[in-house]
């Protein structure tokens, strides 16, 4: 059986920012989302937090609806590049060499879109990365909506199940990296969870059940 290393992206391979917040306030400043975008963002945000949809506030990706998928994978990469790579923690780099080096496959499982999930891949040669997906439409236009499971809190721990299943990964032998007491679902899962720049909540669920403690 194979073991593996999983790691979140936003707050533990980033220490402190959140990649698509960072990409929202690039594509303003861009003029590819405009005060409409953001109109459109707070209607549906408003809408659903009136039917207590609380957990849809980090589906809505309406601020993108109606954009050209390829064009935004583009300015996504140059984001990447820009503005996202240089805070990338040497820690973390450190850490994955290490893990892949004992003959772990790394594993990349984030909130954070898809297409930025690929640039993380592509820096740290990892073997696999998964994040939210965009639902597009025939001609290739953002809906606005997400596809498949949402890669947060318990859709986390779904994928880790898949993929499990699907590369032979023995989860017991096997590690995950996440700083977000949301992140406990699927850091149960494996037999060694590491709480990593941890959030109050993470930190005081890591502790009481003796977990590796770490900054990156």
């Amino acid at each position: 059986m194979e073991k593996a290393a999983i790691f979140d992206i936003d707050g533990t391979i980033l220490k402190n920012i959140s990649s698509e917040r960072i990409l929202f306030r690039y594509l303003m400043k861009k003029g590819v989302v405009t005060s409409r975008d953001l109109l459109r963002f707070a209607h549906v945000l408003l809408n659903n937090l009136l039917r207590f949809k609380g957990l849809y506030v980090r589906k809505n990706k309406y601020y993108l609806k109606n954009k050209d998928y390829e064009k935004l994978v583009s300015d996504i990469n140059e984001c990447f590049k820009e503005l996202i790579s240089p805070h990338i923690s040497a820690a973390a780099l450190h850490e994955i060499n290490l893990l892949r080096k004992a003959g772990c496959m790394i594993i990349l499982l984030s909130g954070t879109l898809s297409p930025f999930v690929e640039c993380f891949k592509r820096y740290f040669n990892a073997d696999i990365g998964i994040g939210t997906h965009l639902a597009i439409d025939n001609s290739g236009i953002i809906t606005g909506e997400i596809e498949g499971i949402h890669s947060y809190s318990s859709g986390k721990a779904k994928i880790v199940k898949y993929l499990a299943a699907e590369h032979n990964i023995d989860l017991l032998s096997s590690y995950a990296y996440a700083n977000q007491y949301a992140d406990v679902k699927f850091m149960r899962m494996v037999g060694y969870p590491v709480a990593v720049n941890a959030s109050p909540m993470l930190r005081l669920y890591a502790k009481i059940n003796h977990w590796k403690i770490i900054e990156f």
